[in-house]
């Protein structure tokens, strides 16, 4: 009997083994999915992030069962509509394909269901001969026969119609030795980028951080001796940026110009030209002050009667540090963003909290604090450092944050960091609270 029961045991120890090696285990299909036409390729590894989930939810069972009963609703499920591919391409080529990113063609496994799930997700329907499309926002999912292949636009207005027919029709693809595949094809990672001018990264969901690293040729930024952040900061930036690289222009458009003008009564373009690049920024702190606010009422008698209320006010203990000569300085000066009032220098254009200014040799300085903190200022090379203390920030948000700091999903969040070196070395790093499961396991199962 006890020969049996090991027989039994081994018999399913194997098959087991065997179905997954089978799943997980076997070759990726790169070959015969790109056109020869791509010059930028973001890879995907589903079997690899399939196998995150599955370890996490054999590790954490009860963060992925319900016991809470779920009324049966007539909604098609998008897995039993679609075959899902080991791996998953996104390519483009900012000359011929519009600005917008295209996926590999997938097998559709039931049409009708499929189509009916985009139309209950919000999709809207149009057809162009013989395609049917499926628009949302920057997202275009277009449909021919049995195959899909995936859109997403950089801009949300222009048409791709004409290049998702030529993709379908495409029949010259890369093969497994191009120069855009070699990289990717030795890669382990759950996804990879790369392009012709040779830039690669890799990115994994590890226990209880994302990581992304690779190096990328770019002159977005400029080597130089910046600040280092201190670890004790809640965030920090510290860069020079090129102001004529193309990415940067972009980000100064009209609208945006009209914005920062409306708000600080200031010009976007005078400041670029009398800033040399040079950025840092530090917030040390949120300091918690309290106000004691007194007012008046009257009674009947008209006899003055004082109230106190107490206000909370969160102030930042924060450094700009903007790079260039007297210039800079001058230009806010002459108009009155920088005044002199009971003799402090301030920066009044930002009216959220009261802010300093100090012109230093090569820079101009701005805080809120009444004196100017150079702890931060450590002199160290490379071309991009940043970080933020996203728990520590949490704790005690500004009102006016850029941060969501109401978002479920960010609140998961502990730290994050991107370090770009002088030999365009790329980190970046985001790491939650809960360092024990797989960081996409957290996201999707809290």
């Amino acid at each position: 009997m006890k020969k049996k029961l090991g027989y039994l045991f081994l018999t399913i120890t194997i098959v087991v083994l065997m179905l997954y090696v089978f799943r997980y285990k076997r070759p990726l299909v790169i070959e015969n999915r790109i056109p020869i036409s791509a010059t930028e390729i973001v890879h995907i590894d589903l079997r690899q992030i399939e196998h995150h989930l599955l370890v996490d939810a054999v590790k954490n069972p009860f963060k992925y069962i319900s016991f809470e009963s779920k009324k049966e609703k007539n909604t098609p499920s998008f897995n039993k509509t679609i075959e899902i591919p080991r791996n998953l391409f996104f390519f483009t080529n900012k000359s011929n394909f519009k600005a917008a990113w295209f996926s590999n063609t997938i097998k559709i496994t039931d049409s009708t269901e499929f189509k009916k799930f985009l139309l209950q997700k919000g999709f809207e329907k149009s057809t162009d001969k013989k395609l049917e499309l499926f628009s949302k926002g920057k997202v275009v999912i277009a449909v021919s026969g049995e195959d899909v292949l995936m859109v997403y636009k950089e801009q949300q207005d222009i048409s791709v119609n004409t290049v998702i027919q030529s993709i379908f029709k495409e029949t010259n693809f890369c093969k497994k030795d191009h120069d855009l595949l070699k990289l990717i094809s030795n890669s382990k990672s759950d996804i990879s980028y790369t392009n012709l001018d040779s830039d690669f990264f890799e990115g994994d969901f590890k226990k209880g951080f994302f990581e992304i690293r690779g190096n990328v040729h770019s002159n977005l930024f400029i080597t130089d001796t910046y600040s280092e952040y201190s670890k004790n900061s809640v965030g920090f930036l510290a860069t020079k940026i090129n102001r004529y690289h193309k990415l940067f222009k972009s980000l100064l458009s009209d609208k945006n110009k009209r914005k920062f003008n409306q708000f600080t009564k200031l010009s976007v373009d005078s400041i670029v030209n009398n800033w040399n690049g040079s950025l840092v920024l530090g917030l040390k702190a949120v300091n918690t002050k309290i106000d004691t606010i007194v007012t008046y009422e009257y009674d009947d008698d008209f006899n003055k009667i004082e109230k106190k209320s107490i206000q909370e006010l969160k102030i930042p203990d924060a450094t700009i540090a903007l790079g260039s000569d007297a210039s800079l300085y001058e230009y806010f000066y002459t108009h009155k963003a920088v005044q002199i009032l009971e003799k402090d220098t301030l920066f009044v254009s930002i009216p959220l909290y009261k802010m300093y200014a100090q012109r230093q040799e090569n820079s101009l300085n701005i805080f809120t604090l009444k004196h100017f903190d150079n702890s931060l200022l450590k002199e160290k090379k490379y071309k991009l450092n940043a970080y933020l203390d996203i728990k520590k920030y949490l704790e005690n948000p500004l009102e006016f944050s850029l941060i969501p700091v109401k978002n479920d999903y960010f609140k998961q969040l502990d730290k994050a960091s991107v370090n770009l070196t002088t030999h365009d070395e790329l980190l970046i790093q985001v790491s939650l609270k809960e360092n024990n499961r797989n960081f996409l396991g957290q996201l999707i199962k809290p």
